[in-house]
């Protein structure tokens, strides 16, 4: 095996797949290049160990000393160190996105586009992915549809955290780091044998950052952190060949992250749509006016437990079976302003606004696999259920409502219990002025989400029917979906900013139930002449059932998502000092879900949850390992994507045109020909045809170079390394508007590694973000405040770590 074999990627060195016996990867974390030959990268993207030259997919793993050297705590580290993907946030929630596939909403209910995850089970929660990375294997990252080999569909790709796993040696680690903005992190490992036959590791991890800006009316920080994990887990040798492992883990979040800021009016010069809070905005963009503090609060824990049996030397049995509790809160006041809204000083209701998550979910995978002579075969079965019953509320000051609510809601007949309930709280909870009374607008959900699958895949080498097909598989795979959805969003709105009348939308009138089923196939051809090439093409189609949405009132289920994706790859070992991997691809997107929200109605904004006819993109990703020297090592990394839409006809929240506001005529070119009162003229749907789909440069690349000391000048091994990472315009919306977008920009990333000859003692001093350079995350369109809103990438930080592994 070369150096070369570990370079797939382009991101560094990854450990070999870690069993129950094995040593413990701290004790493993070290400069790539200490041993002539390492191990092959070893993934199971494929649902069992192959090395990653021999997968016929486009998949990047980074391992655990990758993860910890580059400070990766989070998803969105991720997106410096693998090009195709792309990470922003709004509303507490993960937005992924692969080769131009991903999170399209911002309101709790729908699936993601790209599946997340841990050790095998999926975590459905958008909100619940944003939690920490810590003590893990690698991250293996899948680009394309998934459905034929994992449990539950993915029309994007799919991202794997493998945890470290029970050792049966006595090990760990501790891990301290301190940096910018006063972050401490503190991580650390045990694990070891129990009796024979047993064998635990417990594993935690504790965050404090202040935060990156302040909010000028409390005193306190925004987006700052404040999280706590663990992790434990036991691994059972039932038997010789049976093994049972399990896992539970809790995280805690308590901080004032989350939160979107002031960016510009929506409206600029229209008189009669004035945004919300002027006056009161903060004057540093990474600051956060608000009379409430911002906050989220989130809760989660899950359970796994895994059983692997080896039926014979060529058969195995696998079960993986999953429940996830998630709670979370996030607060926030939505004029993103200092001024105190209020009917009685300024005519408008109060813009705070709470969204309550609350979820459980239960998911069993049962896979049977086959490894012999005639090639390998996965079967498998998917359950999965969740209920969700998330609670969306406007009009909190910061929690209490305006007391002539409840005076409305009598004056309408209005059961009170029936009205507390929607917002969460009970009629005799107290605050400093009596009564909470009931906000502008309560909405309670009612979400469910029942989905059953089979699937398989077959790669039948094809020597075996005739020698002179030596070196040529044909992959055959297929997936069967039946899902079942189910929404109510029973909900009270004051309208008129709070003044009434009274809508009310009950459980019963707002019950919807739709079955998606589909069946999606996959077939793809390999070549692999020698050990140093493979040559594949792989076409497959992937499916997302609809989705429900929590809005008042709303009896919104969408259709399904469906892609049907063609690639192309070749992964080559030029030498054993250069390896070149690249694919191209294309696929059509059909019904991809989309949501927005736009200004007026009764609430003062309106949620729009829709299908865009289609989409498309064509892509090209090309990666490349060099080590010109034992002590140098480059990788690079290139992806191209041109995704757009082909068909979309829709709204746009901007266009005055499409904002009707109370007391004001319809817009009219002849009657009110002055836009800057009306809008422009031309309201309605328009088509986007030809626009770019959100959040996915055009072009990414990264670099990554690592320089050693020759052996002898040092005790140790001091590691010099760099990453530069390019990527091109991002837009936030399918409008394709600069304010709602990202300029390209450049990230420099360095860090100095020294570690002892014992490989025990670790020092990283990193600095990322070099330059500081400063770019929106995402942007929002704000309709109740009549704003855009946006969330920004970390500023420069920098820090030193100290780990010890024993």
């Amino acid at each position: 095996m070369s150096w070369t074999t570990i370079a797939v990627t382009l991101l560094g060195t990854v450990a070999p797949p870690q069993q129950a016996t094995t040593t413990d990867p701290a004790q493993t974390a070290r400069p790539a290049d200490d041993e002539a030959q390492p191990g092959e990268i070893i993934v199971t993207a494929q649902k069992r160990q192959q090395s990653i030259q021999d997968v016929s997919a486009a998949v990047s793993a980074i391992g655990a000393d990758r993860l910890e050297t580059a400070q990766v705590s989070t998803l969105q580290d991720l997106q410096t160190i693998v090009p195709s993907v792309n990470f922003g946030s709004d509303f507490n929630q993960a937005k992924i996105f692969i080769r131009g596939v991903g999170a399209n909403t911002s309101t709790t209910g729908s699936s993601t586009g790209v599946a997340f995850h841990v050790d095998g089970a999926y975590v459905a929660r958008a909100e619940a992915q944003l939690t920490s990375l810590f003590d893990l294997e690698r991250v293996e990252v899948l680009r394309g549809p998934q459905g034929t080999l994992y449990g539950r569909n993915a029309v994007g790709g799919s991202i794997n955290l493998i945890t470290a796993k029970p050792s049966a040696d006595f090990g760990g680690y501790a891990r301290l780091t301190y940096g910018a903005y006063n972050q401490i992190v503190a991580e650390s490992a045990l694990t070891g044998a129990l009796s024979d036959g047993i064998r635990a590791r417990i594993a935690a991890r504790i965050e404090n950052r202040d935060g990156f800006g302040t909010n000028p009316v409390t005193g306190r920080d925004v987006d700052d952190l404040k999280r706590r994990m663990v992790r434990g887990q036991v691994a059972v040798d039932l038997s010789p060949s049976v093994e049972y492992l399990l896992s539970g883990e809790y995280f805690r979040q308590d901080d004032s992250s989350g939160a979107i800021h002031y960016l510009r009016a929506s409206f600029p010069g229209v008189a009669r749509l004035p945004p919300l809070g002027v006056g009161g905005y903060a004057r540093r963009p990474r600051d956060l006016a608000s009379e409430s503090q911002v906050g989220t609060d989130t809760e989660t824990w899950a359970a796994t437990g895994t059983l692997r049996a080896d039926l014979s030397s060529t058969i195995s049995l696998s079960n993986i079976t999953n429940y996830r509790r998630f709670r979370s809160s996030l607060f926030q006041d939505l004029d993103l302003s200092a001024v105190i809204d209020s009917l009685a000083t300024n005519g408008q209701a109060t813009t705070n606004q709470e969204r309550r998550i609350d979820s459980k979910q239960f998911s069993n995978e049962l896979q049977l696999n086959y490894t012999g002579r005639l090639g390998s075969l996965v079967l498998g079965g998917y359950y999965f259920h969740e209920r969700q019953r998330p609670i969306d509320n406007v009009g909190l000051a910061p929690r209490n409502g305006q007391a002539s609510n409840i005076a409305v809601l009598t004056a309408a007949g209005i059961d009170l219990n029936e009205a507390f309930g929607l917002c969460g709280y009970g009629p005799g909870t107290l605050s400093s002025g009596g009564v909470i009374a009931p906000k502008r607008v309560c909405t309670r959900s009612n979400l469910g989400t029942r989905a059953f699958a089979v699937f398989g895949q077959a790669n039948i080498d094809l020597a075996t029917l005739a020698s002179g097909l030596s070196g040529l598989r044909i992959k055959l795979g297929g997936r069967y979906s039946d899902e079942r959805v189910t929404s109510e969003n029973p909900s009270i709105v004051i309208t008129r900013n709070g003044l009434g009348p009274v809508l009310r939308y009950t459980a019963d009138q707002t019950r919807r139930a739709r079955t998606f089923r589909d069946f999606t196939p996959e077939a793809g051809l390999e070549w692999k002449p020698n050990s140093d090439l493979l040559v594949y093409y792989t076409y497959s189609e992937g499916f997302k059932a609809g989705s429900g949405e929590n809005a008042s009132g709303s009896t919104t289920i969408v259709d399904p998502e469906r892609i049907f994706n063609h690639e192309a790859g070749v992964k080559a070992e030029l030498s054993r000092a250069l390896t070149v991997n690249a694919s191209v691809y294309h696929y059509r997107l059909d019904g991809l879900q989309l949501n927005k929200t736009i200004s007026g109605g009764p609430s003062g904004y309106t949620t729009i949850f829709q299908n865009a006819a289609s989409t498309k993109a064509d892509g090209v990703e090309l990666e490349i390992f060099a080590r010109p020297s034992r002590d140098v090592r480059f990788s690079g990394a290139l992806s191209y994507v041109d995704a757009r839409f082909t068909d979309y006809l829709t709204l746009d929240p901007l266009n005055p045109a499409n904002v009707a506001s109370a007391g004001s005529p319809a817009y009219n070119a002849t009657t009110n020909p002055d836009p800057t009162a009306f809008g422009a003229p031309g309201g309605g749907n328009i088509q986007l045809a030809g626009n770019a789909v959100r959040n996915t440069p055009r072009w990414a690349w990264n670099i990554h170079g690592e320089a050693d000391t020759p052996d002898g000048y040092l005790p140790g091994k001091l590691t010099v390394l760099a990453d530069v990472s390019y990527k091109n315009r991002i837009y936030f919306s399918e409008f394709e508007r600069d304010i709602e977008s990202s300029r390209p920009y450049t990230q420099v990333d360095m860090a100095v590694s020294y570690v002892t000859a014992d490989r025990r003692l670790k020092a990283d001093l990193f600095m990322k973000n070099v330059f500081d350079v400063f770019r929106p995350s995402s942007t929002f369109a704000l309709a109740t405040s009549r704003l855009i809103g946006v969330t920004y990438l970390p500023p420069r930080t920098y820090g030193l770590a100290l780990g010890y592994n024993f």
